[in-house]
C-alpha cells in the first residue's frame, strides 16, 4: 500500500493564507443563504421530524430524474472518490491525465495498479475513473471518449466525477443515465459555493447503490443533518443558485478570455469550468513555479504536476471580479518578466 498522498489539497490548505491573490480555490464564494430563501435556524431545523438523509437523496433524485434508491449521500466528492475505488476495485484503476489528483492517488493508496489510456484492450476488473468536465483543463468528454466509456461500461466498472457539469447551465443530467452500468458523483461544493457543508452524492444502479451506501456505513456512519437540510433547500431552489452561478462564471470568464495568453504561459478556455490549465515555456518545474509565483507576487496556483500535467499550472476564476483582476494583473507581471 502506497502512503497516503494529497498534494493538492495540502498546498491549496498550507499556502491559502499567506496569498494575497487567491487563484487556487476551484469551488463558487459561498452564497447568502438567507437572502435566497433558504431556512438557516437551527431552532427550525431541530422541530424538523424528516430523516434528512433520505430527503436529500430524494431532492437529487427528482433534479437528475431518477430513483432515490439509485442515490447514495457522501461526504463531499472526496468520500464518493474513496467509496468508488475501494468498494468497486479489484486491483487496477484506469485514469487518464492530466486528472484530479484523488482520482489517482486514491487507487494507489488501495494498492490498486494504475494506468493511464483508455485505448488499450477492456480491462475487466478495472475502475476506468474520469473527471467531466476534466480537472484541471475544464473540457467536457468527447463524442469519442463517450463512445469508448460506452463500450468499456459493458465490461467493466466506469467511475465519472461530475463535480463540475453544473458549469455547462444545461438541463441537468449524468452519464450514469447514459453509460449502462456506471457510476457518478457530484457535490453540493463547487457549483453551490457550500464547501464547508461536505454534502455530496453518488448515483448508481440499485445494486452498486447498496453496496456503496455499506461501504459508506463503514467510512463515515451518517453525514450531518443539518449540513444535508440545508443541502435539501438550496436543491429545491435551485434555479436560483443556478441564476447566481451562470453571473459570476460568465463575468469572471470574460476577464480570464482577455488574457488566455500571458508572457510565456497559454491556456484554452474550459467547456464548463471555472478553471483552466495554463502551460508555458521551459523554466522551473510547477512545484517551483507556484512557490517563486506566490514568494513574489502573492499569487496562488494549482501546481501541475499534481494532475499530472509537468509545465502547467491549474487558474481557477473563482473569486470576485476586483479580487480576479488584481491576482490576473499580478500573474501576468510576473509571467512577463520571466
Amino acid at each position: 500500500m502506497h502512503p497516503p498522498e494529497s498534494r493538492l489539497v495540502d498546498w491549496i490548505l498550507g499556502h491559502s493564507k499567506e496569498a494575497k491573490h487567491n487563484l487556487s480555490n476551484s469551488g463558487l464564494p459561498e452564497p447568502p443563504l438567507t437572502e435566497m430563501g433558504v431556512e438557516t435556524s437551527f431552532e427550525a431545523f431541530a422541530t424538523e421530524k424528516d430523516v434528512h438523509e433520505e430527503a436529500f437523496a430524494g431532492a437529487v433524485a427528482r433534479v437528475y430524474r431518477v430513483e432515490p434508491e439509485n442515490v447514495v449521500v457522501t461526504s463531499g466528492a472526496s468520500e464518493a472518490i474513496f467509496l468508488a475505488f475501494s468498494v468497486l476495485g479489484k486491483g487496477k484503476a484506469v485514469v487518464p491525465i492530466p486528472n484530479y489528483e484523488p482520482m489517482m492517488s486514491v487507487p494507489r493508496w488501495l494498492g490498486m495498479s494504475l494506468e493511464h489510456s483508455l485505448d488499450g484492450p477492456v480491462v475487466p476488473d478495472a475502475v476506468y475513473g474520469l473527471t467531466d468536465p476534466n480537472n484541471p483543463t475544464g473540457a467536457k468528454l468527447g463524442g469519442a471518449v463517450l463512445d469508448r466509456l460506452s463500450e468499456v461500461s459493458k465490461r467493466a466498472q466506469v467511475f465519472v466525477n461530475e463535480t463540475y457539469a453544473g458549469f455547462a447551465f444545461s438541463e441537468p443530467s449524468t452519464l450514469y443515465s447514459r453509460l449502462e452500468g456506471a457510476v457518478t458523483c457530484s457535490s453540493m461544493t463547487k457549483f453551490y459555493g457550500l464547501g464547508r457543508l461536505r454534502v455530496g452524492w453518488m448515483i448508481a444502479d440499485p445494486g452498486k447503490a447498496r453496496l456503496l451506501r455499506s461501504g459508506k456505513r463503514l467510512v463515515s456512519g451518517h453525514d450531518a443533518e443539518y449540513g444535508l437540510w440545508l443541502a435539501k433547500q438550496v436543491l429545491d431552489r435551485r434555479d436560483a443558485f443556478v441564476k447566481r452561478a451562470r453571473k459570476i462564471y460568465t463575468e469572471n470568464l470574460a476577464t480570464v478570455r482577455r488574457l488566455v495568453r500571458m508572457g510565456s504561459a497559454s491556456a484554452t478556455l474550459p467547456d464548463a469550468a471555472p478553471f483552466c490549465l495554463f502551460h508555458y515555456d521551459g523554466g522551473p518545474d510547477s512545484v517551483s513555479f507556484a512557490k517563486d509565483l506566490l514568494r513574489r507576487r502573492g499569487v496562488l496556483v494549482g501546481p501541475g504536476d499534481f494532475f499530472g500535467s509537468p509545465k502547467s499550472f491549474r487558474l481557477c476564476f473563482t473569486s470576485a471580479r476586483d479580487e480576479l483582476t488584481a491576482g490576473l494583473g499580478e500573474l501576468s507581471a510576473y509571467l512577463e518578466s520571466g
